[in-house]
């Protein structure tokens, strides 16, 4: 694995590095009142060893205690310490506030972003990943201004005020110090080429780690009925110890080239100004003050050094997120985002030699041409992967055909504005999404709709009486995933919720598949009403309730291969529609006897 950053690392890090230091001068005032209070507190930090060299010089070492000097000098160092702390405090504080309202916003903009993603981008996407990138790293961000920025910058002004006041006391004493500060440049030079690919490996395990967890949850019924628990675990411990071994590389690393490099130049560097004094005292001039000074700015001088270059750790993590999260802003947003078209009058569609493909050797639905007047009833039916519900994603514009054309009233769907295409095309999953809060929020989705039309949208479901029977009506809060509703009553609320936008087009993806017989012939009926007010194109496994489309295509490994209403495939002789009608039926009649 290499440690050398690819090109497009570079241009990563430069991306995130421009979109991360625009949030610290967005804010100018905000920032300019922090370095002032830098400057201010690293000077009241400074003048403390000076005010102790002469202290030590001109009372101690001449034996000479007047009093109001020396009341005078420890005023002034309380003071100087309680108002430099006082200044520390209150430029933390603006740090803070710069990062809190930085990560504020990127989390925003990124779940904004994220909302804005197309389908395609989520066929791949895993959701524990997902999270922790809108969770964890920006997260991680705000350590790049509270630990590192304001750290290194306050320790860079420190070091300028201690070489300022070792230089007023002896100019070759501090060019003694100032010798370590390249070999600390030379550290963490090495320190970012060692460990950058390992922090990246890190937070790669961490995410993997959320979404293995996510998944798992999710999906613990299938889990534990095909006694899956100990291949998960054994997953998760892989990628549990690669997320310890990373991290043990990167605590490794940086405790052999942080703190304990710079402790042993730093003893080597003391050891320097002890020489360089006692050869003073030989040649018989020294002032013991400023070798109290020295020292005391020393240890101060290691001290900067060492927050320098501890905080490139904090550094590099919050680099490598902010490259994750800003790799997910490069995303590509729907192209319909852009559409001029603002309203669909009709919903008449038409496809025309349409051609799609998720691989480029498997073409999923091929030449498919149907046209679609306004108000009319189309039935898709065929047997599983025969395409079905991706003609159902491409009329919803998830994903765009690579050749052929779909239009809406004479317009391509990227043509038409999001909100446009939302609000005009209707869609009832087979899996009902419940918003875990009342059941006017389920229905009305924020889209800021009035009691009345909310009503008329149950009713058209035959859910309104249901709703009326609730102690709280329809401001009754239904759980996680609608637990208070029944299977059948969540699908009723879906439809509810598509008719509720008052769509010209409304899709179904096998609606009644997971219901019983009776609460079908509930949704059955909601649907024939329907019918010639809307356009509906209905994806349906039970043949039974699509007898009444006007339309019913039967799709085979993506083709088109018969299209009629049901009279007319039924009369024909060894159609596909045919046979699949007559085993079903068969199957019924098979498991009413069962039960009788």
């Amino acid at each position: 694995m290499s440690n050398s950053p690819t090109p497009e690392n570079k241009a990563g890090n430069a991306g995130t590095f421009k979109m991360l230091m625009g949030y610290v001068f967005s804010d100018r005032p905000r920032l300019i009142k922090a370095l002032l209070l830098v400057v201010f507190a690293t000077a009241l930090d400074v003048i403390g060893p000076m005010l102790g060299k002469v202290f030590i010089d001109r009372f101690i070492m001449p034996d000479h205690y007047p009093l109001w000097p020396i009341v005078g000098i420890v005023v002034l160092y309380a003071t100087a310490t309680l108002l430099g702390t006082y200044l520390k405090y209150q430029q933390t504080m603006k740090f803070v506030d710069i990062a809190l309202n930085a990560v504020l916003d990127i989390r925003e903009r990124i779940f904004a972003h994220v909302l804005r993603l197309p389908m395609a981008f989520f066929d791949y996407a895993r959701t524990g990943q997902l999270v922790s990138r809108i969770t964890n790293d920006t997260e991680s961000i705000k350590d790049i201004y509270v630990q590192f920025l304001s750290k290194v910058l306050s320790s860079i002004i420190m070091l300028i005020g201690i070489l300022t006041a070792m230089a007023i006391l002896d100019v070759h004493l501090m060019l003694i110090a100032l010798a370590l500060i390249p070999a600390i440049v030379i550290m963490i030079y090495f320190y970012q080429r060692l460990s950058g690919q390992i922090v990246a490996d890190s937070r790669q395990f961490r995410s993997d780690i959320n979404a293995t967890i996510s998944e798992s949850i999710g999906g613990m019924a299938v889990i534990q009925a095909t006694n899956q628990q100990q291949e998960k675990l054994a997953q998760f411990d892989t990628i549990n110890g690669g997320y310890y071994k990373t991290r043990l590389q990167t605590i490794t690393i940086g405790s052999f080239l942080l703190r304990p490099a710079i402790n042993l130049l730093s003893i080597l560097v003391l050891a320097g100004v002890v020489w360089f004094f006692g050869l003073k005292v030989v040649n018989g001039y020294t002032e013991i003050g400023v070798l109290y000074a020295y020292l005391n700015y020393l240890g101060r001088f290691t001290e900067p050094l060492v927050e320098i270059t501890q905080r490139f750790s904090l550094y590099q993590q919050a680099i490598v997120a902010g490259d994750r999260v800003f790799e997910l802003f490069q995303e590509p947003t729907m192209a319909s985002d852009h559409g001029t078209q603002n309203l669909i009058e009709h919903g008449h569609l038409s496809l025309q030699q349409v051609n799609f493909h998720y691989q480029e050797d498997k073409p999923i639905l091929q030449n498919i041409n149907v046209d679609i007047a306004a108000g009319k009833f189309f039935a898709v039916v065929g047997h599983t992967g025969s395409g079905k519900s991706t003609l159902l994603s491409l009329l919803l514009n998830f994903y765009q055909p690579q050749s052929g054309s779909i239009t809406i009233d004479g317009h391509k769907l990227d043509e038409y504005h999001h909100d446009a295409l939302r609000q005009g095309v209707g869609f009832i999953p087979q899996e009902p999404f419940i918003l875990a809060s009342t059941l006017f929020d389920n229905i009305d989705m924020g889209r800021g709709l009035c009691l009345e039309a909310i009503q008329n949208a149950a009713r058209k479901a035959h859910l309104h009486d249901v709703i009326m029977e609730m102690s709280e009506g329809y401001q009754t809060q239904l759980g996680e995933g609608g637990l208070r509703l029944s299977t059948g009553q969540r699908q009723q609320l879906i439809i509810a919720r598509a008719l509720a936008g008052s769509p010209k087009i409304l899709l179904l993806d096998e609606a009644t598949a997971n219901v019983d017989s009776e609460t079908e012939q509930v949704v059955q009926k909601a649907l024939s009403q329907l019918q010639g007010q809307v356009t509906m194109i209905v994806v349906a496994h039970r043949l039974s309730t699509i007898r009444q489309a006007d339309q019913i295509l039967v799709l085979d490994k993506g083709k088109l291969i018969e299209q009629g209403n049901h009279e007319q495939l039924m009369g024909i002789e060894h159609g596909r529609y045919k046979a699949m009608y007559l085993l079903q039926q068969q199957e019924q009649k098979v498991a009413q006897a069962e039960q009788s």
